[in-house]
């Protein structure tokens, strides 16, 4: 038995109920119900003498420390380390800013612009660059994407173009391709059986119960375009094609989140279901779409939450991921590598032009007619640099290592190493705790977390 007693790692006290709290190590995948008496002798450790503690309170603190909360830890190093070189090994390319729909909350406002498409030398160079430098590092798969601020599959011809120089130029190195794309999901059945050949998967937005897709995300002549995805949809799960789900809750729809995800989960096989509250920017200003409540998106995604085994899928939010950890929020802090139609090298999916703001930050470089990378490195250093270890607001935050710090693209100020706070943060906080309890309670489902992958329960 030890003498004396200190924390060894991050940890949280959590409200659960009057008897109880919530004992909470993020980084050691431990999270157990306590009554407050351990709460206050885990609070008084400094002034404790050993000697004076009675068995039970001995045992408890011997249990701790064999779990590493106490006496030294074994932490999951979560900090992604800042590489010397720019060296991707996926690259995410924007076709175009063009667009079939006309989305009422599109965040690019995405048509409405003259049109772009990408020059091939671009898409080509940057190919080449992914595959140069997975061989470079030893490694035996490159990942192409296609994102952006306009449908990623509208030019049709120019993206089977470039997967087909992928997958040339990926055999000739000896390298497997993997390939992905997001979708609004206007796809014949002809594109859909050359997806199904050559993409692992397509992430579809789709806004779940028909008169809201149709209200949401209209064709360009004001008509709906439920019809069309549903249909991609089911021909899609005839073939047990993978496909995930990316749903956009506004204030015209926060109140049917519960709805939208039983119609998904009773008509189709997704296994990814993926609610996030508009934020208001692009088209919304224009549009009047306006960003939902937050307590009422709290409120529905609890809800929906409890009903994610039953249709067995993974029920996501992207501030609150308690089946992972992270130092960020995403890849936009992490050596993104996603290329618009005018060539600049961008790490955010949603900073897609120069005249965005947030391209000062979110451009770190273009690449050059002969093939290279222009790439600012101080940029890239002050993006790296914002995690969550570095940022004071979060020191304390108990769901810091879940939310990674929270998007900086909606910050609403670019004080990037400054106070959070606002709605969407404190909506991560919430929903990160209501899905501890859920867990503590085993009323939690991700199918991501096996009984290896998910943080010990005890009841101490």
């Amino acid at each position: 038995m030890a003498t004396n007693y200190s924390v060894s790692c991050d940890l949280f006290t959590l409200p659960l109920d009057d008897d109880h709290q919530i004992l909470y190590a993020p980084r050691l995948g431990f999270v157990s119900t306590v009554n407050n008496d351990l709460v206050n002798l885990l609070a008084e450790l400094g002034s404790i003498d050993a000697g004076t503690l009675n068995v039970e309170q001995q045992a408890t603190l011997e249990f701790l420390e064999q779990k590493h909360v106490l006496n030294g830890s074994s932490e999951a190093s979560v900090v992604t380390e800042f590489q010397a070189q720019y060296r991707p090994t996926m690259v995410t390319l924007f076709p175009t800013n063009q667009c079939n729909l006309r989305c009422k909350y599109c965040y690019a406002s995405a048509g409405d612009s003259n049109p772009m498409t990408m020059d091939w030398f671009v898409a080509t160079h940057a190919i080449d660059e992914v595959i140069r430098n997975v061989k470079g590092q030893g490694q035996s798969m490159v990942s192409l994407a296609f994102h952006g601020g306009g449908e990623p599959l509208f030019p049709w011809d120019f993206v089977r173009r470039a997967v087909e120089y992928a997958e040339e130029e990926s055999e000739k190195a000896g390298l497997k391709l993997t390939v992905f794309s997001a979708t609004n999901g206007l796809l014949s059945t002809s594109q859909l059986d050359w997806i199904m050949k050559h993409l692992a998967s397509l992430n579809i937005s789709f806004d779940g119960l028909p008169h809201v897709q149709d209200y949401h995300r209209p064709l360009p002549n004001g008509k709906g375009s439920f019809a069309f995805v549903d249909r991609t949809m089911k021909y899609l799960d005839a073939h047990n094609f993978n496909y995930g789900v990316r749903s956009t809750i506004s204030s015209y729809n926060v109140d049917l989140m519960e709805e939208s995800l039983d119609f998904i989960g009773q008509n189709y096989k997704t296994k990814m279901v993926h609610f996030e509250p508009l934020f208001y920017c692009g088209r919304c200003k224009t549009n009047n779409s306006l960003s939902p409540d937050m307590e009422k998106f709290l409120l529905n995604f609890k809800k929906c939450d409890l009903k994610a085994k039953r249709y067995g899928v993974a029920f996501m939010y992207s501030g609150c991921r308690i089946e992972s950890l992270t130092s960020t929020f995403c890849g936009a802090t992490r050596d993104n590598f996603s290329v618009t139609p005018d060539g600049f090298i961008t790490t955010c999916y949603e900073v897609t032009t120069r005249d965005d703001p947030k391209s000062e930050i979110m451009f770190i470089g273009k690449m050059k007619d002969d093939g290279s990378l222009e790439i600012d490195e101080g940029k890239r250093k002050f993006l790296h640099s914002m995690s969550v270890n570095n940022l004071e607001y979060c020191r304390d935050c108990f769901a810091k290592w879940h939310c990674g710090g929270e998007c900086i693209a909606k910050l609403g100020h670019t004080d990037y190493f400054g106070p959070r706070g606002h709605d969407r943060c404190q909506l991560n906080r919430k929903l990160v705790l209501s899905r501890l309890v859920n867990l503590v309670k085993g009323e939690y489902y991700h199918p991501m977390m096996t009984s290896t992958t998910q943080p010990e329960k005890e009841t101490l």
